[in-house]
């Protein structure tokens, strides 16, 4: 079963000159290396929906081979000498997430693009990427907290691309001292609203987990 590997940059939102450029160059580098471009924004372009939540510019790169050709990439000549140049290195946060394999999870209920009849998604240009980080307190209470998250995430035909403990975080650059990582896509940002304060997820969902874990919210098309 292989399984893509998600390489992940983020820059502090203290930063704003010259992101953009460096996010572009690492994309067509990227391309040419054989990554898929899933989503970028700058800080200005994120929303917040967990209080707290810092908005980093955020870019993903898809690496269908898996966690070496993402590695292999960022230690290349030539994304190297692109970040050899640029001045906010210490602004920066990078690594790699193990991917969640394209054919699913059996005998699982974690919502991935194969819960859904074929062609379901026949044109996924517009999704919009849902990214949470965080650290748990009390598993067995995020643990019935993900059924009624689940359950509204079939229902709004979302999917997890990326749902991962410590253990499938490889770090590049800066400091990651979170238990999870997650991405998980939307048909729109108008979804994401629809769920988030829905009266299901407002009223059971997060006073369930609330005390049970600390998390950071944002999204971006």
């Amino acid at each position: 079963m292989n399984s893509p590997a998600y390489l992940v940059i983020r820059v502090h939102p203290d930063t704003q000159d010259g992101v953009d450029e460096y996010f572009r160059s690492i994309a067509t580098v990227a391309n040419y290396k054989g990554g898929i471009e899933i989503g970028s924004a700058l800080a200005t372009n994120v929303e917040i929906f967990e209080p707290g939540s810092i908005p980093f510019a955020t870019l993903i790169i898809k690496w269908p081979e898996g966690e070496q050709s993402a590695i292999v990439f960022w230690n290349c000549i030539e994304h190297q000498s692109i970040f050899r140049r640029i001045k906010f290195k210490d602004n920066i946060i990078a690594f790699v997430a193990q991917g969640l394999p394209e054919e699913g999870l059996p005998n699982d209920p974690t919502p991935t693009i194969a819960s859904y009849a074929p062609n379901t998604f026949t044109d996924n240009k517009n999704e919009v990427c849902l990214i949470i980080d965080g650290v748990i307190l009390k598993t067995e209470i995020i643990d019935k907290y993900r059924e009624i998250l689940f359950e509204i995430m079939i229902e709004k035909k979302s999917y997890y691309t990326v749902i991962t403990l410590t253990e499938g975080i490889n770090l590049l650059h800066g400091t990651w001292k979170e238990d999870i990582f997650a991405i998980s896509k939307w048909p729109s940002m108008k979804n994401i609203h629809e769920f988030w304060y829905s009266d299901k997820y407002q009223n059971e969902g997060i006073p369930l987990r609330t005390g049970a874990g600390k998390f950071s919210v944002i999204a971006f098309n």
